[in-house]
């Protein structure tokens, strides 16, 4: 019986960790985004976050294709990689 109640609560838990929940644009939020996307290597090897690159590769990696401009990587930017990461 409690493997069967254990089971929904595991479930909801991953679904709550699939979305950024931080405020956008925060280092909280960025870290987020980073880990979720595979941006860096886990070992601090990649970008900085939120700077121009680290944009570029987290625009490439939501879309599969990199922009022909730098995106803009600006909090309006941030919010719709918010929503995109939220349909997923």
């Amino acid at each position: 019986m409690r493997i069967v109640m254990l089971f929904p609560a595991l479930l909801l838990a991953a679904c709550q960790t699939m979305a950024p929940t931080e405020a956008v644009g925060s280092q909280a939020w960025l870290e987020q985004v980073d880990r979720q996307l595979a941006v860096s290597d886990g070992q601090g090897h990649g970008p900085d976050y939120g700077s121009q690159e680290w944009c570029n590769v987290v625009h490439f990696r939501l879309y599969g294709k990199a922009s022909v401009e730098p995106v803009p990587c600006d909090q309006a930017w941030m919010e719709k990689v918010d929503q995109e990461m939220k349909k997923r």
